[in-house]
C-alpha cells in the first residue's frame, strides 16, 4: 500500500528502498563483497531475535492479541511490534519503524510476487531494481505502505536467493533472522521452507515521519483494515472462491478489462488472482476516501459503486 493520494494500498515505488538498501549494504559477505543468502539463521533459545546481528536494538518481543484488539495493541508511535493473533491461527502483523524501513525489508520480495515489470521466477539483483526505478522516474518518498505474504512466499524468495546466491541487504536479513526467530521459517538440511502452510504476515509501518511519507493513525488503520482484507481471501476458502466467481460470473468482460487496466496501471501484475484479491481488499476492506478506483464512461464502461455492490452481493453469504 502507497500513500493513500489517490495511490494503491501495496503497489511499490522502487527507488528510495533500493537506495537505502544499497546504501546499507552490509552484514556476510560474498567474494564480490555482497551480502549473501545464508541458510540456519540463528535464532535466541527465548523467541527473541538474537542481539548478535543488531546489537543496537532491543529483542522483538511478541504480542499475543485476539483479532478484534489487533489496531488497539498499535504503539502510539514508531516502535516494532509483533503480533501473534490468538484466536486466528496463523495471522501474524508486524509493525516497522517506518515506510522507509518497510520498504528496506520488502522492496525485492514485492517486486518477485507482484509488479508486472519484474521477473517471477527469480531474485532481481539491487543493480536491476536500481535501474528499473532511474527509467520509470518513482518518486523516491514513495515506498510500499503495507504488505502480505503466507509464509510459502516467503521461504520461496529467501529459498531462490539461496540457490542464486544473491546478496541479501541487512534489512532483508533481519527480516529473515525475524521470521525464523518466530517460527515462520525453517532450515530444513540448508533449505528454507515455511513452517506451517497456513502463516501469514501483513506489515505496517508505524506512525510518525513527515510530508509525503507520513502516517497518522487514520491512514496506518486504513492500512490495516486493507492487509487484513488479503488474510481474508487466503484464510477463508469460501470466501475466496465467492470474489472469484463474482469475477468471473458477475462482471462483465468490459468491467474486467477497465479494473485490470486500472490496477496493472498503479505496477499490479494481471494474473487473475493478484487482480480479484486486490479488488476485494480495496472495494470491501478500504474506507472509500483511499480507493484507487474511478468511474470509466464508453466503451469499458465501470461503475465503481456498482462493481462494489456486487462483490459484496457475492461474498455476503461467505463472510
Amino acid at each position: 500500500m502507497r500513500r493513500f493520494r489517490r495511490v494503491a494500498l501495496r503497489t511499490l515505488s522502487l527507488s528510495a528502498a533500493v537506495g537505502l538498501a544499497c546504501l546499507q549494504a552490509g552484514g556476510a559477505r560474498s567474494a564480490s563483497g555482497a551480502a549473501v543468502v545464508a541458510s540456519g539463521a540463528t535464532a535466541g533459545a527465548s523467541g527473541t531475535l538474537p542481539s548478535t546481528q543488531h546489537p543496537e536494538r532491543a529483542p522483538l518481543v511478541e504480542t499475543r492479541v485476539p483479532f478484534e484488539r489487533i489496531e488497539a495493541s498499535l504503539p502510539a508511535d514508531g516502535s516494532r511490534l509483533f503480533i501473534g493473533v490468538t484466536d486466528r491461527p496463523g495471522l501474524h502483523v508486524m509493525q516497522t519503524h517506518s515506510l522507509a524501513e518497510q520498504g528496506r525489508m520488502f522492496a525485492r520480495i514485492v517486486a518477485l510476487f507482484e509488479r508486472r515489470d519484474m521477473p517471477h521466477d527469480r531474485v532481481t539483483s539491487m543493480a536491476a531494481l536500481a535501474t528499473r526505478a532511474r527509467r520509470s522516474g518513482d518518486d523516491p518518498a514513495t515506498l510500499t505502505a503495507g504488505n502480505n505474504f503466507s509464509a510459502i512466499e516467503l521461504a520461496h524468495f529467501f529459498e531462490l536467493g539461496r540457490r542464486q546466491h544473491m546478496a541479501l541487504t541487512p534489512a532483508e536479513q533481519e527480516l529473515l533472522d525475524t521470521l525464523v526467530a518466530w517460527g515462520l521459517l525453517r532450515d530444513d538440511g540448508g533449505v528454507w521452507h515455511a513452517a506451517n502452510a497456513g502463516d501469514f504476515l501483513v506489515t505496517l509501518p508505524g506512525l510518525g515521519g513527515t510530508g509525503s511519507d507520513a502516517i497518522d493513525a487514520p491512514l496506518r488503520a486504513a492500512i490495516l483494515d486493507h492487509e487484513l482484507g488479503h488474510w481474508q481471501f487466503f484464510s477463508d476458502a469460501a470466501y475466496a472462491r465467492a470474489c472469484r466467481t463474482f469475477w468471473w460470473n458477475d462482471l462483465a468482460l468490459q468491467e474486467r478489462v477497465a479494473l485490470t487496466q486500472q490496477l496493472t496501471r498503479l505496477g499490479y501484475d494481471a494474473r487473475d488472482e493478484i487482480i480479484v484479491d486486490e479488488l476485494q481488499a480495496y472495494l470491501l476492506h478500504t474506507p472509500e476516501k483511499y480507493q484507487p478506483f474511478v468511474d470509466v464512461q464508453g466503451t469499458n464502461r465501470l461503475s465503481v459503486a456498482q462493481v462494489r455492490e456486487k462483490l459484496r452481493a457475492r461474498t455476503a453469504g461467505a463472510q
